[in-house]
């Protein structure tokens, strides 16, 4: 069992091991937004009710919380360079809910900007994943936890160029 410290109750959150379940997510977006430092500050009722978590209890937990462990380091590693240098990402996640079953997504993260066009934190919106590409995927993604393939990048992630007039 994780133990996560929430920031804004001040609350542990536990959460189980993660458990052989796992599934592709259906349905409508999963919103989530942090703030700089990966603290969440908004999840939609979908998000909420896929992961497991109530309202009270994931707003003010990092968002590391529904990361599934099965995940290659190097995704988050490339997610974060991407997303903090004002560029948006995509790419398949494992996420863990809290009851430890898994579920897979395509996932968009981009970075939210203030008027003065600094970054002042970050929204996730997760989307069912291509049913047809997941297999690859999963079989890519445990080839890159193996330590001689750490630092390798994926084919089914990474930036994702919008145009100069996408604003956020």
């Amino acid at each position: 069992m994780q133990e996560y410290i929430n920031k804004k109750t001040g609350e542990t959150v536990s959460r189980v091991k993660p458990s052989d379940e796992e599934f592709s997510y259906t349905g409508k977006n999963l919103i989530l937004e942090t703030d700089m430092e990966g603290y969440v500050t908004y999840a939609n009722k979908r998000f909420v009710e896929t992961s497991g978590y109530d309202k009270k209890e994931i707003i003010g937990l990092p968002h590391c919380i529904h990361m599934h462990p099965d995940m290659p380091t190097d995704i988050f590693r490339d997610a974060c360079k991407i997303t903090s240098s004002g560029k948006t990402w995509n790419g398949y996640i494992k996420n863990i809910a809290k009851d430890g079953s898994a579920y897979w997504t395509e996932t968009s993260i981009q970075p939210k900007f203030a008027e003065d066009n600094t970054i002042i934190g970050f929204m996730a919106i997760r989307r069912e994943p291509d049913s047809s590409e997941l297999p690859k995927v999963q079989a890519e993604y445990k080839s890159l936890n193996h330590s001689e393939n750490k630092g390798q990048k994926s084919q089914y992630c990474g930036e994702v160029y919008l145009g100069r007039s996408c604003n956020f």
